[in-house]
């Protein structure tokens, strides 16, 4: 695996990214609202030593970097450059299904919207185990079938995906039927996780978006886009139905003694 060291350190968030970009974040907050979200988790654990799997641009870091000891580990080295301005420790150039650590070397792993691009998503589960200290944590975040796409899909026929060209699954809370797909379901996740060692701790999610209604009833919009609005929505997820269908879904595992 080629290394790539950079002499990281902190910085204010660059506005230019989409995911903080302020105009963005009022139409579509969900990529920053499940950083955000992620970080919190990760902040309330004492574990030190944090891999960001597939870092991207790495604005994790700038949400961990005072709390947190974290490496970045990306494939493409692009992503790597602009990811230095953010404050990791060290950034790599690697795979997740070949992850370029000793074994028991991490307290934690944080891999975002990263598994539903992975074929192998076996050998990278693999990975994260060996790699993990015992009692390590691994946070995965997935897309997940939101109650609008499944309204879309039942109206269709037809399966909607959140990328099409670029995902080789996204999760379902419950199974989707009647046409050749990649849903998987989270019961799913957690069995593979399972065969790896991971018992799930926690599970919530990001986004939850409704039916766009049509015809007689498109003056229902005025009420979903209130739905829309970030502090509603996170109340809302708190509901027995709706919190099921995220638009992102995030699990935290805790890799049992070996």
């Amino acid at each position: 695996m080629k290394r790539i060291e950079f002499n990281c350190h902190h910085q204010v968030l660059n506005v230019a990214q989409m995911r903080y970009d302020p105009a963005m974040r009022r139409i579509w907050p969900w990529p920053s609202v499940l950083l955000e979200k992620v970080a919190s988790w990760i902040k309330s654990l004492s574990e030190e030593l944090w891999l960001d799997a597939a870092c991207g641009d790495g604005q994790l870091a700038d949400l961990l970097g005072k709390h947190k000891k974290i490496i970045g580990l990306d494939i493409e080295k692009r992503r790597l450059i602009r990811a230095r301005s953010h404050s990791y420790l060290s950034l790599i150039q690697g795979s997740i299904t070949s992850l370029p650590f000793a074994n028991e070397s991490l307290s934690g792993i944080a891999c975002i919207e990263t598994l539903e691009h992975i074929v192998d998503m076996p050998a990278a589960l693999e990975e994260f185990s060996r790699c993990l200290q015992p009692n390590g944590y691994l946070v995965i975040t997935m897309p997940s079938v939101t109650l609008r796409s499944l309204w879309q899909m039942r109206r269709l026929k037809k399966p909607v995906y959140c990328a099409p060209q670029e995902h080789v699954r996204e999760l379902s809370f419950i199974p989707i039927q009647g046409f050749p797909n990649r849903f998987k379901t989270w019961a799913w996740l957690k069995r593979w996780a399972s065969k790896y060692g991971f018992k799930s701790i926690r599970k919530g999610g990001v986004g939850y978006l409704f039916p766009m209604w049509e015809g007689k009833l498109a003056w229902l919009e005025y009420i979903v886009n209130i739905c829309y609005l970030e502090k509603v929505n996170n109340l809302l997820g708190k509901l027995p139905i709706v919190r099921n269908y995220p638009y992102y879904c995030i699990y935290m595992f805790r890799l049992k003694e070996k």
